[in-house]
């Protein structure tokens, strides 16, 4: 296969990010994009500037090798189903399903139609935080002892009214955690590995919506090792995330997406000039493309070279299963049945 041919599942602020992409790698090619509401196909025309379509119309289509789902959270496992029995290749944004046993059948469905599924966890492919994983593989910092990860973040009620899918259990999956933190949620496990024990409270302090807009967690870790985890997206005007991880040689402190901090035993501090800056903590546009673009290479190179992309559909869903595993102590899931979701369907967006 000489190029991949992508049509993109929605047509929202993310899909310009993939759109984007895309065009900005070699091998890819953006040919087509699909919106549930025909009133507004005209609008994707003109923003993408290729063809719109109905959903099921564009995974029939021959000149589409794969799609990029870039729909709301709640419809993500059954449009990678769909493209799966298209015999599409599927990259579904975060987090990939609301349910494990969702994540399960998008999963399965890839298998049996011998396609790729890959997760837009986009910052494994940053090279700050492949780094952070080398050192941790290669005891560069000892055992790991401790992980800290915070999010304050802050959203209007603007933002969740710009939609009327966020801030609901049965399309947004969650608040804080699962749209704004999955992602740092996804370094921690890929990083310190799947909690064994969670302990967490959540609350809605200050949003009129369904879903929490602040959360912490402890974990304990294969090992020993433990985590703390909190995310809100109540903390104006918002502020970079922070991930810390320590063992018994060293320690590294990130902010943003940069280390503003990393010590080892014996060796003078490393520390950066300047504080980051608060990118996407303020506004949810507020994200480099850079990784989207790293993302979109890999599944590339995994299409042509019949490989599993960076970030399988099992990887994907270790950070669903963690978030569910925080929700679930906290007592906003059912203990012990994280597939039973609260909601109701809101139909087309």
């Amino acid at each position: 296969m000489n190029e991949v041919r992508f049509g993109l599942l929605g047509a929202g602020m993310i899909a310009g990010y993939h759109a984007a992409a895309i065009r900005q790698t070699p091998g890819a090619k953006l040919v087509a994009v699909a919106r549930d509401n025909p009133a507004r196909r005209a609008e994707a025309e003109a923003a993408f500037g290729v063809p719109c379509f109905a959903p099921g119309d564009l995974l029939a289509r021959d000149d589409v090798d794969a799609v990029v789902v870039c729909t709301p959270s709640g419809q993500h496992s059954r449009e990678v189903i769909a493209a799966a029995r298209h015999g599409k290749h599927a990259l579904v944004e975060k987090p990939m399903a609301l349910s494990l046993a969702e994540a399960d059948q998008a999963i399965q469905a890839c298998q049996t139609a011998g396609v790729h599924l890959g997760v837009v966890l986009q910052r494994r492919a940053d090279p700050v935080f492949q780094g952070i994983k080398a050192a941790l593989d290669g005891g560069d910092l000892g055992i790991p002892t401790l992980a800290l990860v915070t999010i304050p973040y802050w959203r209007d009620m603007a933002y969740y009214h710009s939609a009327r899918w966020r801030g609901t259990w049965a399309l947004d999956g969650g608040g804080a955690l699962m749209n704004q933190g999955v992602h740092l949620v996804d370094l921690l496990v890929w990083w310190m590995g799947d909690p064994v024990s969670v302990q967490a409270q959540a609350a809605t302090l200050v949003h009129d919506i369904e879903v929490e807009d602040v959360v912490s967690a402890t974990l304990k870790f294969v090992g020993g090792a433990q985590g703390v985890l909190a995310a809100t997206t109540a903390a104006a005007p918002g502020f970079p995330h922070r991930l810390e991880v320590y063992g018994t040689r060293g320690g590294v402190q990130v902010e943003g997406e940069a280390i503003f901090r990393w010590g080892r035993l014996g060796e003078p501090m490393q520390q950066a000039a300047s504080a980051a800056d608060a990118g996407a903590a303020a506004k949810p546009t507020g994200i480099k493309i850079d990784n989207h673009q790293r993302i979109i290479a890999d599944f590339v190179a995994a299409v042509r070279d019949g490989r599993p992309p960076m970030v399988t559909g099992q990887e994907g869903r270790r950070a669903l299963a963690t978030v569910l595993a925080v929700y679930a102590a906290a007592g906003l899931l059912p203990r012990g049945v994280e597939d039973d979701r609260p909601g109701r369907d809101l139909g087309a967006v």
